[in-house]
């Protein structure tokens, strides 16, 4: 099983790796997307729309940045038939995933800020030196990592830290990509994603080039899905308080590039995009959307978080595409567009 929240729920999310007979990694093209042997059924069992993640992910793309590719399959498992699941990509550093540069000093490494109790978890984590952020080494692992290596990806992440909070409002540039920190930024407000930079909060480092922020995850309780930080809304900062976030957001810099890639975004198409990708979904989903409520009776139940019971699957894509065009709208009124 996988997830640290959904692993309570009664339809389990599941992490998949593929394996030959002798036991050793087997990369295989699922469904067309690139081979690999690390995936994820997610279950959507508390996104009754059943596409926030596919939705958020497929925006990402739009974007120029990876995020998981998705599928939608039905999963039957030891002769049960479980429901819609969406197989996906896992985050992991690997040439048709993650990419970062391995050439140089310092190697490429993967960490994830994330909760304390979730860091216990997850692995061997360290703490950022001004605002005592757990940070776990993702990938590799720390039993995989020499001490020299460790040693390097705590004093990139927190000498970052250390420049956003505690030097000059230029120094931070020199350690963070600020196109990549735009984009992240970006997506987790559009979103409005009650995890952002406190959980599930990527970012990847390769030598010589400077720390990026992402890949985005996880987006089941965003998209107006959740009760916490006021997530429901369509209007307001989502990130304004947030560590590291709100110290991008005070750059007068930052924010004229965030401004600047919102309109660029918005004139290439971004807010059509992300209705087309609920529409497909929906035919992509046809049947299998009510066979799957039959498996799991829970529009009308609260499962984790949901702010709304709206009693149907199609009420359920009506509030999320709703949800879509106010807080489109609200980013287009403060962002000038």
């Amino acid at each position: 099983m996988r997830g640290q929240s959904s692993s309570r729920f009664a339809k389990k999310s599941y992490t998949v790796e593929l394996r030959d007979e002798a036991g050793k990694n087997r990369n295989e093209k699922l469904l067309g997307m690139p081979a690999e042997n690390d995936w994820a059924l997610y279950a959507s069992h508390n996104d009754k729309s059943l596409m926030r993640n596919v939705v958020a992910y497929d925006a990402a793309r739009r974007l120029g940045d990876w995020a998981a590719r998705t599928k939608y399959v039905e999963l039957v498992l030891n002769g049960r038939y479980q429901g819609v699941y969406v197989l996906m990509e896992t985050v992991k550093l690997d040439r048709g995933r993650v990419v970062a540069e391995d050439k140089g000093l310092g190697g490429r490494y993967l960490a994830e800020m994330t909760l304390g109790w979730q860091a216990h978890k997850k692995g061997k984590f360290f703490r950022t030196p001004v605002k005592e952020q757990a940070v776990v080494y993702d990938d590799p692992k720390r039993e995989d990592l020499s001490r020299q290596e460790a040693g390097y990806v705590r004093r990139v992440i927190r000498g970052a830290e250390r420049d956003l909070y505690r030097g000059s409002r230029r120094s931070w540039r020199s350690r963070l990509q600020m196109a990549a920190a735009v984009d992240y930024v970006l997506l987790e407000e559009l979103f409005r994603n009650p995890d952002a930079f406190q959980a599930s909060t990527f970012m990847v480092k390769g030598a010589g080039s400077k720390l990026k922020l992402g890949p985005v995850w996880d987006f089941d309780i965003g998209l107006g899905n959740s009760t916490r930080a006021n997530a429901k809304r369509t209007s307001g900062w989502m990130t304004g308080d947030r560590v590291w976030a709100s110290r991008l957001l005070a750059d007068s810099q930052f924010k004229r590039e965030l401004r600047l890639r919102w309109r660029k975004l918005r004139a290439g198409g971004l807010r059509r995009s992300l209705f087309q990708r609920t529409t497909a979904s929906v035919r992509e989903l046809g049947p299998a959307a009510k066979r799957n409520f039959r498996r799991w009776p829970v529009l009308n139940k609260r499962v984790w978080q949901e702010p709304v019971l709206r009693g149907s699957y199609k009420a359920e894509v009506r509030g999320l595409r709703n949800w879509l065009r106010g807080r489109v709208a609200w980013l287009d009124r403060t962002l000038g567009v």
